[in-house]
């Protein structure tokens, strides 16, 4: 458009109706300039650092659990080689009549029965089967039953 003032012309520009764009580009101003945004970013900023510290603290708990559980398994899989117990030696003992040697060596079985002979055993668990050795057992414990027997 052209004005004329004073026998001059001037272009002035046409008013510009507002775009969607520059809408939202003004309502974005006001929203940044309001002071309660502030406090909300704020408070946006402190959830994330606390976020932060607790997938933290879960990364450590994890790892501790990992750990944990590894030393479980190294347990559980230790005490099959470990003599057995001595309070569930006593109660075979007073059963079977049968007493253990504890501090032989883990491939090796010994001891003795007690019946009205004693008998002793000893068994390379390397060189002879689980079965040849219980039926040997079963076999010195039927023959102090028997020599009480008679």
């Amino acid at each position: 458009m052209t004005e004329t003032r004073n026998n001059q012309v001037f272009l002035t520009e046409p008013e510009e109706k507002p775009t969607w764009k520059n809408r939202c580009i003004d309502l974005l101003k006001k929203v940044e300039k309001n002071p309660s945004t502030k406090v909300v970013k704020g408070k946006i900023n402190n959830l994330l650092k606390e976020k932060e510290a607790q997938e933290e603290k879960l990364k450590f708990i994890e790892d501790e659990i990992k750990d944990v559980m590894k030393e479980l398994n190294e347990m559980n899989t230790g005490n099959e080689n470990k003599p057995l117990n001595s309070n569930i030696l006593k109660l075979y003992q007073l059963i079977t009549k049968i007493t253990f040697a504890i501090e032989s060596s883990p491939t090796d079985l010994q001891g003795y029965v007690a019946g009205n002979s004693l008998e002793t055993f000893h068994f390379d668990t390397t060189k002879q089967s689980k079965q040849f050795i219980i039926d040997h057992l079963w076999q010195l414990m039927d023959s102090q039953l028997e020599l009480g027997k008679e």
